[in-house]
Formats: structure tokens, sequence, C-alpha cells
């Protein structure tokens, strides 16, 4: 037992150690990028807040001139680190990619992707961190989420899909229970990236707009929150009752 526990542990660090890796590696893209014309490096961050935002759209900008892929690849690179190890900030990421690459036909696709990747990149280091402590740290609520799984395995994708659309669902808690209630990577992958869609078009889309923005009320007002709850309900509905005539069949 005593051995399982040392395998447990040491395949713990796997975290840390890619965590570190990442680091490494979007520093290093970061550390080597190109200067503009006239020779100047920009200051390229994560926002931390709106204000900071728009001067980091403002400088951005003047730099997806003269190098329109790196400014593609930095962006990629640093929204999906920030989904592989949920770190807060995705709705930022949103805005900003809203605003340097639009709507369309380049800004919301790519964030949907971006979120489905980094969420099963976060999918699989849980899976990889460990069964045993993963469940051991989240015990109670990876039973519930099991159960809830069971009982809807009948349309399953559908019920992914609607936890994601619910607007006050954990999603970093989802990516990491969900390699322990059997939910196969591409279903998950799938369902990321179909239920964050209206997420992610409300941030994007309001990217564009970010000088009429001044605070993230503006884009999450009651009517649209209220919206994203009723697709959310809807799809539950559906589910419900798809789960009773599956029931009612089986009798």
């Amino acid at each position: 037992m005593e051995g399982i526990r040392r395998r447990d542990y040491a395949r713990l660090l796997i975290a840390p150690v890619a965590f570190a890796a990442a680091s490494f590696f979007l520093w290093f893209v970061f550390a080597n990028r190109p200067a503009l014309r006239n020779g100047i490096t920009p200051d390229l961050h994560f926002p931390k807040s709106l204000d900071d935002l728009r001067e980091l759209v403002r400088v951005s900008s003047a730099y997806k001139e003269d190098h329109w892929y790196y400014v593609v690849f930095l962006f990629s690179s640093a929204y999906i680190y920030k989904q592989t190890f949920a770190i807060p900030g995705s709705a930022l990421l949103n805005l900003l990619g809203g605003a340097l690459l639009g709507c369309w036909p380049l800004g919301f696709p790519l964030c949907c992707v971006l979120t489905a990747t980094g969420a099963s990149n976060c999918f699989l280091l849980s899976r990889l961190v460990g069964k045993k402590i993963i469940q051991r740290k989240f015990a109670t609520k990876i039973n519930w989420f099991r159960e809830k799984i069971s009982e809807n395995e009948h349309q399953l994708f559908l019920f992914l899909v609607s936890l994601r659309v619910f607007p006050m669902t954990p999603n970093w808690l989802l990516n990491i229970m969900a390699p322990y209630v059997n939910v196969p990577l591409l279903m998950f992958f799938l369902s990321v990236f179909f239920g964050l869609l209206p997420y992610n078009f409300l941030c994007v889309q309001a990217g564009e707009m970010l000088s009429d923005i001044k605070s993230m009320d503006d884009i999450f007002t009651p009517k649209r929150l209220l919206a994203l709850i009723t697709m959310a309900l809807i799809m539950f509905t559906l589910s419900h009752f798809a789960r009773k005539r599956k029931a009612k069949h089986t009798d």
C-alpha cells in the first residue's frame, strides 16, 4: 500500500512539471518576439482589467500589422495555457480576441477551438495526475457527477452541453472530474466547443466594441444571463423527458 501511495504522489508531480514546461514555452515565445519596424519590442502580457486590456489592444493592434501570424500564435498559446491549468481570465482573452481578430471569420471560431482544446488538455492532465488523488480531493462532487452521468447516459452529449451553457457552472471543475465519470474525450471536446459557443460569442462580439464597455456587467447583462439560463433549462428538460421516455419503454 505504501508503494502505491508513493506512486500516486509521484504522479502528482506531473502537474507542476507540465506547468513549468508550458510556462517556459510561453516565456520563450514571448522573449523571442520580433520587433516592430522602428525597432521597439512591445510589452505583451495577460490583461488584468478592462483598462489594461484596452492598452494591450492598442499596442497589439500596431504590432499585428507587422507580425500578424506571431500575434495569432502567441494569443492561441496564451489562451490554451490558461485553459489547460484552469487559470481565471478567459473572458478577458475572449474580449482580446474580438478586439484584435474581429468576431468573423476568425476571432469567434478560433476562441471556441482554443477553449475546447485547453479544456481537453486539462481533462488529460487530470487523468495523468491519477484517479486516487483526484477522487480523494473531489470525492463528493465526483460521486454526484457520476450519478448525473448515469441518469442521463441516453442523452449524455445534450446533458454535457447544457452544463456548459448554464452560466454558473464551474467549468474548471467539470474539466478535472470528467475523466473519472467515463466521459469520452471526443464527446468532452465537442460538448465544450458547442456548450460554450454562446458565452464565447458574447465575449468576442463585445471585444469588437471594447471602447463602449465600462465593466463586465455590460457584457453579461441580466437579459443575456437569463437567455443562457433558459437555454440550459430547455436542454435539461429535453434530457429529462428523454430519460422518462426511455424508462417507460423499458418497463
